[in-house]
């Protein structure tokens, strides 16, 4: 096979141009295509989301994500490298433009409120592009958009720190995630109550024009950073593996309150 250049081939081809291709049933909701994962059969039937918008898929079954060549890849279980030679014998049906999928990664506001500034600082000596955080699956841009990464000191340390806000933008708490399989997954500083915070709610975004925007409930905060890294915005989590009702209540309250109909558990 000659030489495949990924580049000019995820230019050419269109991510939704390639899911007929491969046997794809999906369905579209608000700018997005849904449907069941077949590669690993679990997650149910919106398990894999594509966001031609952000050139992306996500699998919530698989927890992986990434570009047209990681998703042929994924689906046919295939390398990079053999994904990208099957993809290069799909017919051509990209736009050409040169913009498709740049800035792609950058899908997360990194601005903080002046609520934040004034109240817990920031660590600023994580480290976004540690190895480890990266054999997560996250890109460095995705860590420092959330503001997370690889604590080498405090209580954090050998974790992926991730920073935890309100709803209105202030920085309350870091919870640590796991990275090589320890337990507990998460864990907080003393004195930290994880059931009164929805992860990532502050940035949510209530659509009316679509009969009302969804929202993603992902199972972790890695999850939800993962998400949001390819394409879906709309993700939060709790930060508990045991959900109380009045965290659900919390859900529906802010769900009502931006005009949000539908919910997709991960």
């Amino acid at each position: 096979m000659p030489f495949v250049d990924f580049a000019a081939l995820k230019q050419r081809v269109r991510i939704e141009d390639v899911l007929p291709e491969l046997g794809l049933e999906m369905k579209q909701h608000a700018g997005q295509w849904r449907g069941p994962c077949p590669a690993c059969r679990s997650g149910g039937n919106r398990a894999l989301v594509v966001t031609p918008e952000k050139s992306a898929f996500y699998c919530f079954g698989g927890r992986t994500g990434g570009d047209v060549i990681a998703l042929v890849a994924h689906i046919r279980g295939l390398s990079a490298k053999a994904a990208a030679e099957e993809l290069a014998l799909m017919p051509g049906k990209g736009s050409g433009d040169e913009k498709a999928g740049s800035g792609a990664r950058n899908t997360v506001p990194e601005e903080r409120t002046k609520e934040a500034a004034r109240s817990l600082q920031p660590l600023t000596y994580l480290q976004a592009e540690h190895d480890a955080v990266q054999a997560l699956g996250l890109d460095p841009e995705t860590c420092k958009a959330f503001g997370a990464g690889y604590a080498p000191k405090g209580i954090m340390r050998g974790r992926l720190a991730i920073p935890v806000h309100d709803r209105s933008g202030t920085l309350v708490a870091y919870c640590g995630q796991a990275l090589q399989g320890e337990s507990p997954a998460l864990i907080f500083p003393n004195g930290f109550e994880p059931w009164g915070f929805i992860f990532n709610a502050l940035r949510l975004v209530g659509r009316e024009d679509d009969g009302g925007a969804e929202v993603v409930l992902a199972r972790d905060p890695l999850e939800c950073m993962l998400a949001s890294q390819n394409g879906i915005a709309n993700a939060v989590s709790f930060l508990t593996e045991t959900i109380r009702p009045v965290q659900l209540e919390m859900l529906s309250s802010l769900m009502d309150t931006l005009g949000i109909e539908h919910l997709h558990i991960a």
